[in-house]
């Protein structure tokens, strides 16, 4: 039975709840947190902790293994990465020959990629960002900005504990990373600033740039195929997520993996199963298949030299995520944390510490 993604966590909730559910499910990356206490741990006897860290990169055995007791949750058959995607064309005409690198240049990029008529309408968008409407995932893009910009996202002696808002200290002076990564992406929808290109009027952000109304935008893997379905005649490009500087390089992941039931009369069985699909000819065989990036380090080499998918590979090594009490509670608060920017309601230091005091009253409930 296939279930429609928008229906699935609830139905999968309700069924595991009425004791009809699966053996094995699918679990986003960002789960962990909210369901662990449906799923059945990893046995060591089918795979250690140190076994599980040398298969998978980085950022999932940070999703998967839970802090306090070691025990692991999941196994993804594929991992992917936020991206930048390019309209070509667009870029001949601006006489732009490589892909902007930082977020310095992209700003410059966007800017002359950018036409706004004399009445004040976008006809060509530099970039589709800077909303929380019409933008695809921009919870995702805020997250790495402030990732990027030193935010420490979660408390280290208590992973729980939501601290983006932290102070760090830059040559010297103390500055709110989360603020500034939370202006910097709210600026391109100003129209007070230079950087404006974009607003909540616009078409959806895949739509805009399928149609060429936008000459850059922000995705993962799975939109290189949908932009091919859509419109196959659109010359585009992926480029590596723009970086504020070389040193303390990061980017986002967005997943599935898959997890087994607690009430599961066969856990042992079910998680030898998922181990066996992700050993190495069978993790490449998937990749083969469907272009999702692997999720295994001794893989990465193999993969990353794909003309059109190996970008998303490549930057595996560098993604991150952080730990939510709640995904779906926790994406509705940053979008509102964009919107209350974008309508001026709120400044962006003090959306961030409002979204970090809801984030937080969300965990404490779920205790």
């Amino acid at each position: 039975r296939k279930v429609p993604l928008t229906n699935y966590e609830d139905d999968l909730v309700e069924a595991l709840a009425e004791g009809r559910g699966p053996d094995i499910f699918a679990t986003q990356n960002f789960w962990r947190p909210k369901h662990e206490n449906k799923i059945s741990p990893l046995p060591q006897e089918v795979m250690t902790l140190r076994e599980y860290q040398e298969r998978f990169v980085d950022v999932v055995e940070g999703d998967y293994i839970d802090p306090e007791d070691n025990q692991i949750y999941g196994i993804p058959l594929y991992t992917d990465s936020l991206a930048l995607f390019y309209n070509r064309d667009a870029f001949n005409d601006a006489g732009f020959a490589t892909a902007p690198e930082s977020w310095d240049e992209f700003v410059n990029y966007s800017n002359e990629l950018t036409f706004i008529a004399n009445d004040g309408q976008i006809e060509q968008a530099g970039v589709a960002m800077g909303t929380a409407t019409n933008v695809n995932r921009p919870q995702d893009i805020v997250a790495v900005l402030m990732l990027q910009s030193g935010a420490q996202m979660n408390n280290p002696d208590n992973p729980n504990e939501t601290t983006f808002t932290r102070n760090v200290n830059v040559d010297g002076v103390e500055v709110n990373p989360a603020a500034s990564a939370l202006e910097f992406y709210t600026n391109f929808a100003n129209p007070r600033f230079s950087t404006y290109t974009w607003n909540a009027s616009l078409d959806y952000s895949t739509d805009a740039f399928i149609e060429r109304e936008a000459a850059m935008m922000l995705g993962y893997s799975y939109h290189v195929d949908l932009i091919k379905a859509r419109n196959p005649r659109l010359n585009f490009e992926v480029a590596p997520l723009p970086q504020i500087s070389e040193i303390g390089k990061a980017n986002y992941a967005n997943y599935w993996g898959y997890s087994v039931s607690i009430q599961s009369q066969n856990p042992t069985e079910a998680w030898q199963f998922l181990k066996f699909i992700t050993e190495p000819e069978n993790s490449q065989n998937y990749f083969l298949q469907t272009k999702r990036p692997t999720p295994r380090q001794d893989l990465i080499e193999v993969q990353r030299d794909d003309p059109e998918y190996g970008v998303f590979v490549d930057q595996l090594l560098q993604a991150k995520t952080w730990v939510q009490p709640d995904n779906g509670v926790v994406d509705e608060v940053f979008q509102n944390m964009i919107t209350d920017v974008n309508r001026g309601i709120l400044t962006p230091t003090q959306a961030v510490s409002q979204a970090q005091r809801e984030i937080n009253i969300i965990t404490e409930g779920s205790r």
